[in-house]
């Protein structure tokens, strides 16, 4: 079962005057912090929804293989308004979905793991009696969620009664679920001890005459394929169109055939599509990417488990 994930990450009006997802923690970010997490926890695709600091932000990111989404109308709008937008982006892309506000740098990869051991359609972790994030809701349940028109947002979504008869409050140890940074002072108090656990990361490549195609360019095609436009992709990815075309045309380049059908303006507008061999080439390569990581993990515990 696919897990995805959406960072609410827009900068909506708050009494808080610091923007929390840059703010340090550690070696890291608050942001870099949560994503990385979610990673190790499996998530996959991520989703960050941008506002305030759009730009900056964005940048600060674009390393770490997120789709950005931007809320450009956040100073009018309110959270519950950018987790409709992330989820209906992201409704066909995974078979369940977490969210979280940008600000939980403390939790930890095993507690979304546990999370994500539910069997229920909807999990929400609770630390003595609290509950917190991140909460996890089947794609099912998505479009009952977009249609609440209450004034509580996410939390009176959640209490509707057709949903709400599918919760299940998730017993959580880690504290980390409801402690929120939010401030200098918050970071400051933060501990090494606190870091993640080491953990392998690897990276696949493929490369005849030179390297040319990698996890960037194959998140590149995932959402050339989902949205229908290159232009699009090369937004969400932080990359100019420029470049975007630039990779894609190495590719092509040194695979000998085209991985873009496109067609530009038009009554109905342009478009952008995968060529039967290029959504084969991917779906193949996915399929590697994902293997190598699993073996990457056994030779992780033969060789590092309890010796760091």
């Amino acid at each position: 079962m696919k897990t995805g994930a959406i960072i609410l990450a827009a900068g909506h009006k708050s009494s808080i005057s610091v923007f929390q997802p840059m703010l340090p923690v550690g070696n890291t970010t608050v942001i870099k912090r949560i994503i990385l997490t979610l990673k190790q926890s499996g998530t996959e695709p991520i989703v960050v929804i941008t506002g305030r600091e759009a730009k900056e932000l964005e940048k600060h990111i674009s390393k770490q293989q997120v789709i950005c989404l931007q809320n450009k109308d956040y100073e009018n709008t309110q959270m519950f308004d950018s987790i409709c937008m992330g989820l209906k982006y992201i409704e066909d892309l995974c078979d369940r979905v977490l969210f979280l506000p940008a600000k939980f740098p403390k939790l930890l990869p095993e507690t979304i793991k546990r999370i994500m051991a539910s069997e229920k359609k909807v999990a929400c972790p609770v630390y003595n009696g609290r509950r917190g994030h991140p909460v996890l809701i089947d794609r099912e349940l998505i479009p009952v969620i977009i249609s609440y028109s209450g004034e509580r947002g996410l939390r009176g979504a959640l209490r509707q009664p057709q949903i709400e008869a599918f919760v299940e409050e998730v017993p959580i140890t880690d504290k980390g679920i409801i402690e929120a940074v939010e401030s200098d002072e918050d970071t400051a108090s933060y501990s090494p001890l606190e870091q993640l656990a080491l953990h392998p990361s690897v990276k696949l490549y493929l490369e005849r005459d030179e390297v040319f195609f990698g996890p960037g360019i194959a998140q590149f095609l995932k959402l050339i394929d989902h949205t229908g436009s290159m232009q699009s992709a090369c937004r969400q990815m932080n990359m100019s169109y420029s470049k975007g075309w630039k990779i894609m045309k190495t590719a092509e380049k040194q695979l000998g055939y085209p991985l873009l059908l496109t067609q530009s303006g038009g009554a109905e507008g342009g478009f952008s599509e995968l060529t039967p061999k290029a959504r084969d080439f991917l779906e193949r390569f996915v399929k590697m990417e994902q293997e190598v990581k699993e073996k990457t993990e056994e030779l992780f515990y033969k060789y590092f488990e309890n010796k760091y």
